[in-house]
């Protein structure tokens, strides 16, 4: 008679806590570890994008996070008209969080070195100029994440979920979501 008491005491407390546990992460500040993002950038990767005079490959991303800003380190390959170049791209940006499209944005995207497969640093070259431009222009037009396909794939899968991003940020190399 007391298990079964004690089982439904529990069922009811785990019951209570799904319905109240939209409120408790309302309007909360979460650090987000960094082995999440990073499980999330190799997620989107590898991204391939063909243009008129180019096609590029980004694959195998590696995150960091330092003051205000995100670092990625991506591996690369580009087909120009005259010919072909891979090796890694180290890149810088801040983020920005569009709350009423529900996206975030690299902002203020620096590509801050290429290196050939050799790990020479690349000079200025005909391919490496096209790849800066292409990498500037699509990434900070497009979004990065979308959280309102997040909360599409959850209702799909029948779970429901009422919890509202206000803010993404990064503060003192640390990423933060504020709900």
């Amino acid at each position: 008679m007391k298990t079964s008491l004690i089982k439904r005491v529990v069922i009811i407390i785990v019951i209570l806590f799904g319905i109240i546990s939209c409120d408790l992460l309302e309007n909360k500040i979460l650090h987000i570890p960094k082995a999440i993002i990073q499980k999330r950038a190799e997620q989107k990767f590898p991204i391939i994008k063909n243009f008129l005079i180019a096609r590029l490959t980004m694959k195998n991303p590696k995150i960091n996070f330092e003051s205000e800003k995100i670092f990625i380190e991506t591996d690369y390959d580009i087909i120009v008209l005259d010919g072909k170049s891979k090796g890694k791209i180290y890149l810088s940006s801040g983020i920005r969080y569009d709350k009423e499209k529900e996206e975030l944005y690299l902002t203020n995207l620096s590509v801050d070195k290429i290196l050939d497969e050799k790990g020479n640093q690349r000079a200025d070259s005909k391919a490496e100029n096209i790849l800066k431009s292409i990498i500037t222009g699509y990434v900070e037009m497009s979004p990065v994440y979308r959280y309102k396909e997040e909360i599409m794939e959850k209702e799909k899968n029948g779970k429901k979920n009422k919890v509202r991003i206000k803010n993404m940020y990064i503060k003192n190399g640390k990423f933060y979501v504020e709900t």
